[in-house]
C-alpha cells in the first residue's frame, strides 16, 4: 500500500480546509463529502458504515462498513481514507466473513481505537466462532493488514451467560495496562485481559436491560456508560452508571423518570458512549425525550461530579422544528472551551426520498459564560448524506468529521464519509 510522507500529507489538508474555509469564513458552515461508499462493483469498497472514524498520527482517517467488501459473502470493512491531490482515497484493510460462518466476523459497526503500535482494535455485531459476535485485531504489515479474533462471544453454550454474553454492537477502549472493554447488546459490560499470547474474558457486570453505546474510563479506570432501559434498577428511561474498579459495585449517576406531569422531560433511552471533557464532567444523548405525546427528539444533557453525587443538566432538548434535529446517535466530541459536537440521525431542513424522513443533522451547542445555546451547523440533503448515526470526531482546527449510514451519490446511496467547518 503505497504511503505519503507527512508532509505531503499536511499539504493535502491545507488546501482542502483552504478552499472550505474560504465558503465558511462568510458565517456559514460548510460540509465536503470525503468519500462514497459503494462506488465499485457489488460495492467492494465497502457500505452502510454506522461506526464513529478515528484518526492516525499522519491525518488518515480509519473506520467500518456493516456490509460490501471483497470477499463473496460480502459482510462488513474496515477503510482508511488518505489525503490526495484530488480528494481523499480509500482503501479497504479487511473485509469480513471470508468463508461460510464467517467464523471471522461479521458486520462491524462501532467505532475503531488504535494501541500504541498502530494496530486497530473493533467489534463485530454477528459471526465469529459461535455467531454472536467477536472483538478482533488488525494489525499492520509491508504486506497489508493482517486479522486477529481475540474473542467470540457466548463461548458457554445457547444462554451465553443469561443472554448477556452476545452482540457488540458498540467498539470498545483500552485501558492503561492494555485491557480491552466494551458492552455486549443484552445489557453486559465486559473486560478482555491479555495473557500469554491468549485473551480472556471477564463478565464484569450485568447493568440495565441493554447497553445501546460504548463505556468511556477515567484516569482511575472506572467504567462509565449507560442502561438503555431501567433493568435491575428500575429507572423506565434507562441510566448512566459508574463501575468501580476497586470495588466491583455500580453505582447510578442519574436515571431519566418521569416528572410530576408524567413525561420524561430530561430524556428517555440514553444511547451515546459518555465523553468526558477536560474538567472531568460527562456528557451524553438520549434518543427521545417526553416533552411531546410523540416520544420524539432527543435530548443532550451533561453531568457535573460532586462530592456526594453528580449534577444533572439538560443543554438542549432537540424538537424537530425550524430545522433542528431529532434523535440524536452516537458519540459526541468536546473540544477545549466545552462546546460540544454530535449528530442526529433525523430531522434538520431536508427531506430525505421525498418522504417527511427528514435526513437528519450535525449540531454544536457553544458555551458561553454558562450559557449553552444549540445551532444546527449543517443539515444532510440525501445526495450529501443522509442519516449519521456513528458520532462524530474533532481534528484539531475544531473541524467535524463522521460517517452517514444511507446517502450520497453511490451506488444506492451507501453512506457517506464527511467533513463540517463550523
Amino acid at each position: 500500500m503505497a504511503r505519503v510522507d507527512l508532509s505531503t500529507r499536511l499539504i493535502f489538508l491545507g488546501v482542502f480546509a483552504t478552499i472550505l474555509l474560504s465558503s465558511a469564513a462568510w458565517g456559514a458552515p460548510a460540509e465536503i463529502v470525503l468519500y462514497n461508499f459503494c462506488q465499485l462493483s457489488n460495492c467492494a469498497d465497502g457500505g452502510g458504515p454506522n461506526g464513529g472514524l478515528v484518526f492516525d498520527a499522519d491525518g488518515n482517517l480509519y473506520g467500518t462498513t456493516t456490509y460490501g467488501g471483497t470477499t463473496a459473502f460480502r459482510n462488513g470493512t474496515v477503510f482508511e481514507l488518505s489525503p490526495a491531490p484530488t480528494g481523499w482515497t480509500e482503501t479497504v484493510l479487511y473485509s469480513f466473513c471470508v468463508s461460510y460462518g464467517c467464523p471471522d466476523g461479521q458486520q462491524p459497526s462501532g467505532a475503531l481505537i488504535f494501541d500504541s503500535n498502530g494496530n486497530l482494535y473493533g467489534t463485530t455485531v454477528y459471526g465469529g466462532a459461535y455467531g454472536y459476535g467477536t472483538v478482533f485485531e488488525l494489525s499492520p504489515s509491508q504486506s497489508g493488514w493482517t486479522e486477529t479474533v481475540l474473542y467470540s462471544f457466548c463461548p458457554g453454550g445457547y444462554d451465553c451467560n443469561g443472554l448477556r454474553d452476545l452482540y457488540p454492537g458498540a467498539g470498545v477502549t483500552m485501558d492503561k495496562s492494555g485491557n480491552l472493554w466494551g458492552t455486549t447488546g443484552w445489557g453486559g459490560v465486559f473486560e478482555l485481559s491479555p495473557s500469554q499470547g491468549r485473551w480472556t474474558e471477564n463478565i464484569a457486570y450485568f447493568v440495565g436491560d441493554s447497553d445501546p453505546a460504548g463505556v468511556a474510563l477515567d484516569s482511575a479506570g472506572n467504567v462509565y456508560g449507560v442502561a438503555e432501559q431501567g433493568g435491575i434498577n428500575s429507572y423506565p428511561g434507562g441510566y448512566v452508571f459508574e463501575l468501580s474498579k476497586s470495588s466491583g459495585i455500580e453505582s447510578v449517576l442519574y436515571g431519566f423518570e418521569k416528572n410530576a406531569a408524567g413525561k420524561f422531560a430530561q430524556g428517555y433511552n440514553p444511547n451515546s458512549t459518555p465523553v468526558f471533557d477536560a474538567k472531568g464532567n460527562l456528557y451524553g444523548t438520549t434518543q427521545y425525550n417526553g416533552v411531546s405525546s410523540s416520544m420524539i427528539g432527543g435530548t443532550v444533557y451533561k453531568l457535573t461530579p460532586g462530592k456526594k453525587k453528580w449534577a444533572f443538566r439538560l443543554l438542549h432538548t432537540f424538537n424537530g422544528k425550524n430545522g433542528d434535529g431529532i434523535e440524536p446517535y452516537g458519540t459526541m466530541a468536546v473540544d477545549a472551551s466545552g462546546n460540544v459536537f454530535g449528530a442526529t440521525s433525523l430531522g434538520g431542513a431536508s427531506e430525505c426520498q421525498g418522504t417527511k424522513n427528514y435526513c437528519g443533522t450535525v449540531f454544536e451547542i457553544s458555551l458561553s459564560g454558562s450559557t449553552y445555546t444549540e445551532t444546527v451547523l449543517w443539515s444532510f440533503n440525501e445526495t450529501d448524506g443522509e442519516h449519521p448515526m456513528g458520532g462524530v470526531i474533532l481534528d484539531k482546527s475544531g473541524n467535524v468529521y463522521g460517517t452517514t449510514f444511507a446517502g450520497g451519490t453511490g451506488t444506492w446511496s451507501n453512506g457517506v464519509v464527511f467533513e463540517v467547518i463550523p
